[in-house]
């Protein structure tokens, strides 16, 4: 049977499915939940599942598309108004983090979503990207820009990561502000600007 994914009930259904199978996660861990499991803690039939799933790491990924689909919506509406005000993409994504913290926490795992984690990092790499050249451009770089704007992303997740399994021992702001910082380093060097002064960013009282 194939469903429209606009169908207000289809989407009623899918989303408590997927609010049943991340509270199991998080309280059993992936391996333990059962379809079962699933369409007992949604208060649904277990046929209903299947009508939408084929399995558990088809309802995991469909978890994890929805929350990538929202971090690109979100961050493509940061303005440049917003951004003269401090917040940045980076800032977007560290406040995108906290309002979705279980399911970045399954991101971040190492259980099927090697995917829709290629897919954040792609997404941070395509801004990076459209930053170096909307400040330098490509032409005089002494390392391609794509390398530049793959690794800045990468730095990125894996800080945001480290940030999340040790409990959000920094505030939002103060970790945005840590990541451009180190970000900026070896990307001004290889934009050929040594020199640009780097303030550090004030660690917050108590951390």
């Amino acid at each position: 049977m194939v469903f429209n994914p606009d169908d207000p009930r289809v989407r009623k259904t899918r989303r408590g499915l997927q609010e049943a199978f991340i509270r199991l996660i998080l309280k059993k861990g992936y391996d333990a939940v059962s379809i079962q499991d699933i369409a007992t803690e949604a208060e649904a039939a277990r046929i209903t599942f299947y009508r939408h799933y084929a399995d558990k790491e088809e309802l995991l990924t469909d978890c994890l598309n929805t929350l990538y689909e929202d971090l690109a919506q979100t961050t493509e509406r940061v303005s440049k108004e917003a951004l003269a005000q401090g917040i940045s993409p980076l800032r977007v994504l560290y406040d995108h983090i906290e309002a979705h913290e279980p399911l970045y926490r399954i991101l971040f795992s190492s259980r099927g979503t090697h995917t829709v984690l290629e897919r954040l990092r792609h997404h941070l790499a395509t801004h990076a990207l459209k930053g170096i050249q909307d400040f330098v451009g490509a032409s005089d770089l002494q390392i391609p820009p794509d390398i530049i704007a793959y690794h800045a992303a990468s730095a990125q997740i894996g800080l945001a990561m480290w940030w999340l399994d040790h409990d959000k021992p920094y505030p939002i702001v103060y970790m945005a502000q840590v990541s451009v910082w180190l970000t900026l380093g070896g990307l001004l060097r290889a934009l050929g600007i040594p020199e640009f002064p780097l303030p550090i960013p004030a660690q917050p009282s108590g951390g």
